[in-house]
């Protein structure tokens, strides 16, 4: 088992860069799975992400307490929505890569290649391809009718879905809403969530 230094983390990068990436053939794919101490983690945030480490710091007082119920509840809205990739992982290697010479990232942050079998569940498309028996199958989490249909997921456990003439859709019904999204747009989720969260409609998270 080999680890490479990591020259720069892209979160995400632009569909151009991408491709820029893939056809290099120098890239590695991240699985999302960190390994860090625990104190180097933490000083990780205290450099980057400083008012959600102070957070931490004061929850972590009422830890085995009957307190920390209360504390959870009061701290983690507070916290700023972003994810350990932009918060820590790109900073922590912006300067790039340097010659033993010079200033070294921030941070050493490793890399180990692996082949894995592992698959991102983070989309409903990602869920319809695991599911289905065969890329054009529909998929239903309950009874379902299909005439004419094909590729389509659908999240309905409670209730009958009939799909007449649609193709390659995703349709998530909740108790207070419902996704409608063609298949291989289902990322774009997250666009929704944030307008959400700007029009303060968090009962609908």
């Amino acid at each position: 088992m080999t680890a490479y230094e990591v020259r720069r983390f892209t979160e995400k990068p632009s569909l151009p860069l991408a491709r820029k990436y893939v056809a290099s053939g120098k890239h590695l794919w991240n699985a999302g799975m960190f390994v860090w101490r625990a104190s180097t983690f933490l000083g990780a945030l205290e450099r980057f992400l400083p008012a959600t480490r102070e957070a931490l710091r004061e929850l972590a007082k009422t830890i085995d307490t009957r307190r920390y119920t209360t504390a959870l509840r009061k701290i983690y809205p507070r916290l700023q929505n972003i994810s350990v990739d932009y918060a820590v992982m790109e900073p922590a290697t912006q300067l790039g890569f340097r010659p033993a010479r010079e200033r070294r990232p921030p941070y050493h942050v490793s890399v180990i290649p692996a082949k894995v079998g592992w698959s991102d569940i983070g989309s409903w498309a990602a869920v319809h391809e695991l599911r289905a028996l065969k890329p054009d199958a529909n998929v239903s989490a309950g009874p379902m009718l299909a005439a004419d249909a094909s590729g389509n997921y659908f999240w309905s456990p409670k209730k009958f879905v009939a799909a007449i003439g649609v193709h390659n859709l995703v349709m998530v019904e909740t108790d207070d809403a419902i996704l409608l999204c063609p298949r291989d747009r289902s990322q774009d989720v997250g666009k929704i969530v944030k307008w959400l969260e700007q029009q303060k409609h968090k009962h609908l998270l």
